[in-house]
């Protein structure tokens, strides 16, 4: 099984330990006793092959599918709607968000340029204002960073980030696996035959009262998150951006953001049904084809409302030609 990453975690469990201790004739003896200790639990994620691919295009595609006839928007449809109200951003937005990239850009320009003189080169002053300008710059990729999930969480309730939060929950299920002391013998950490036994193993496992489960399932979709939409592919690029989030500090706040957004329950999508909507449209098209017939010159609209509603609109023609 090929690799895609391998972190571990801390575990309380139950381990032997031998204690040897002399008898009253001076035998050695050896007891075995049970006792809990911290040890370390691997973890593994693995490397998804052309058939876990194509199930996962195929999962999305279905979830998209429900989501859509449930009632949710597409995306392209809410920005179209958006656009039509006169955008996702106000004026003052649009210059707060211009200002905040013209302060990064002239921040990384003189952290570059300080960044071409040696350490040992650089006067007092020097060192000072790099120090100054590195805080500076985590300060305006947070603000930048805010700024944008705030404009992002406009989305979130379309059929597309539904069906892609799914189905991210569908990649920790299949690509998550135990592994022992020597990182050998992985083991399904969600075991089932089907998406839905190993859902049921996920929610079992949530329901659990372990700090360990609680720790190990925000890791995972953390992970899995990142991998899938394409910041990470190698245990290298995994092992650098965990880095990058740590140093800025956004890694907790990053881990509990993913987490929400990507455990939902489908039950009240399901029961959404939008067939009143239908009802009224069809009430407003009769009224219209009515309207229609009492303009001599459309007679081609009174011909399908008349193969539409043929017992109704008969007899009104008749008396409109004896009158």
């Amino acid at each position: 099984m090929k690799r895609l990453y391998h972190f571990t975690l801390k575990k309380t469990s139950t381990v032997k330990t031998e204690e040897k201790s002399n008898d009253s004739e001076g035998n050695e003896v050896t007891t075995t006793k049970e006792v809990e200790a911290e040890v370390e639990q691997g973890i593994i994620l693995r490397k998804p092959n052309r058939v876990m691919f194509d199930d996962a295009e195929l999962y999305y595609g279905v979830v998209l599918s429900k989501g859509i006839k449930a009632g949710l928007l597409t995306r392209a449809l809410l920005a179209k709607r958006f656009s039509n109200d006169g955008g996702v951003m106000s004026d003052d937005d649009k210059e707060e968000y211009a200002d905040l990239y013209l302060e990064l850009f002239e921040n990384q320009r003189e952290i570059e340029r300080l960044s071409g003189i040696k350490t040992d080169n650089r006067s007092e002053e020097q060192k000072s204002k790099f120090a100054d300008l590195m805080k500076e710059s985590g300060v305006l990729k947070r603000k930048i960073q805010d700024f944008e999930l705030a404009q992002a969480s406009l989305f979130e309730q379309t059929a597309e980030n539904r069906a892609r939060n799914k189905t991210i929950l569908w990649w920790v299920l299949n690509l998550s696996y135990l592994v022992d002391e020597s990182g050998e013998n992985p083991e399904k950490v969600f075991p089932g035959d089907t998406h839905e036994e190993r859902l049921k193993s996920y929610d079992a496992l949530e329901e659990l009262d372990d700090s360990f489960y609680e720790e190990l399932l925000k890791k995972l979709i953390y992970y899995v998150s990142y991998w899938y939409v394409g910041n990470a592919q190698t245990e290298d690029e995994f092992k650098k951006l965990l880095g990058e989030l740590e140093a800025a500090g956004v890694e907790e706040a990053s881990m509990e953001a993913i987490d929400e957004a990507t455990i939902e329950k489908e039950e009240p999508i399901e029961e959404e049904k939008p067939a009143p909507k239908k009802k009224t449209s069809k009430k407003k098209t009769s009224k219209k084809k009515k309207v229609k017939k009492e303009v001599p010159v459309e007679k081609a609209p009174v011909e399908a409302a008349a193969a539409e509603e043929a017992p109704a609109e008969d007899k009104p023609e008749s008396s409109d030609n004896n009158a």
